[in-house]
């Protein structure tokens, strides 16, 4: 796990203010790539009125080395807005302890390069007084790196989520393995010091209230049933109790582990149309004993 810069804390907040510029152009730079970046880069700034202008002003070919892109913002409007954006978060240095101790798991098998912190998480006063009644656990939640400035910007929204075999909603889990399983890597801006690709995961405060589905049982690899949600999900129904904290952020050397669940669904899958198959198959012959060509024809062979 790589840590942080140490120095002195002037020279570590500089550095640490690095990280999160490069951050931000990088996630900037998988949204403007993607086919879907007019809806992923909501709101625009101000300089621009269209997804399409922001991509023209976009060169990431003439922007200097991180380490000297904060002293160009009078110079480059893009530059000035990543510059502004990177303000909202911070990097957070940590040892294997004290991430295992963030997460709440010491089973954990992979640890992020860096975590990103919102400085200001998108908490309403609703979620704040819910986590007061009810209590909060802690989910993760992993997707596609073109989909991260969009979530930092607007929070996770249930409506936009594309999985819905447990019902609508924004899915979670307890379990940060599972999550890394489901994010899926995007490129970085060119000059990036952090990785060439990265992978994301939020991490996220849910309140255990019952507009939250929670799985109570264990995938079984021979169990047909497939309307129970696992043991380590999180369905999240109501998106005032959903709040993003902290970005995990992977570098591309990082392999996804392979995911349990979609195994145990491949299982479930071949089972249940292998069954139908055999089941066609001895139609088949029954239909084809029936004929009376098929039968004189077989004889030949008996």
């Amino acid at each position: 796990m790589q840590q942080l810069p140490s120095s002195s804390s002037e020279d570590t907040a500089g550095d640490d203010h690095d990280y999160t510029i490069d951050f931000i152009l990088s996630i900037l730079f998988a949204s403007l790539k993607s086919f879907k970046g007019e809806s992923l880069i909501k709101p625009l700034p101000s300089f621009v009125s269209s997804v399409e202008q922001l991509v023209t002003c976009h060169d990431e070919t003439s922007y200097p080395p991180i380490g000297a892109v904060k002293h160009s913002v009078q110079n480059h409007q893009f530059i000035e807005w990543a510059v502004l954006l990177a303000g909202q978060l911070s990097v957070d240095s940590f040892n294997e302890d004290s991430f295992h101790s963030l997460v709440r798991s010491s089973n954990v098998k992979q640890t992020p390069k860096f975590i990103v912190k919102l400085k200001n998480p998108r908490v309403s006063q609703k979620f704040e007084d819910l986590a007061a009644v009810h209590g909060v656990s802690i989910g993760f939640h992993g997707t596609h790196t073109e989909n991260v400035f969009s979530i930092l910007q607007n929070g996770l929204v249930g409506h936009l989520n594309k999985r819905a075999l447990f019902g609508p909603g924004t899915y979670l889990s307890s379990d940060l393995d599972v999550a890394l399983s489901f994010a899926k890597q995007g490129k970085s801006w060119p000059r990036s010091r952090i990785c060439q690709n990265m992978t994301c995961v939020f991490m996220c405060k849910v309140i255990n209230s019952d507009q939250v589905k929670q799985g109570k049982e264990k995938l079984s690899g021979i169990s047909l049933k497939t309307d129970s949600l696992p043991h380590n999900y999180y369905v999240v129904q109501n998106n005032d109790h959903i709040a993003v904290t902290h970005v995990l952020v992977y570098s591309a050397k990082h392999r996804r582990p392979p995911s349990r669940d979609k195994e145990s669904t491949l299982v479930v899958f071949f089972k249940c149309y292998g069954f139908v198959l055999f089941y066609g198959l001895v139609l088949v012959f029954i239909c084809l004993g029936s004929n009376g060509v098929f039968s004189k024809w077989m004889k030949k062979f008996i």
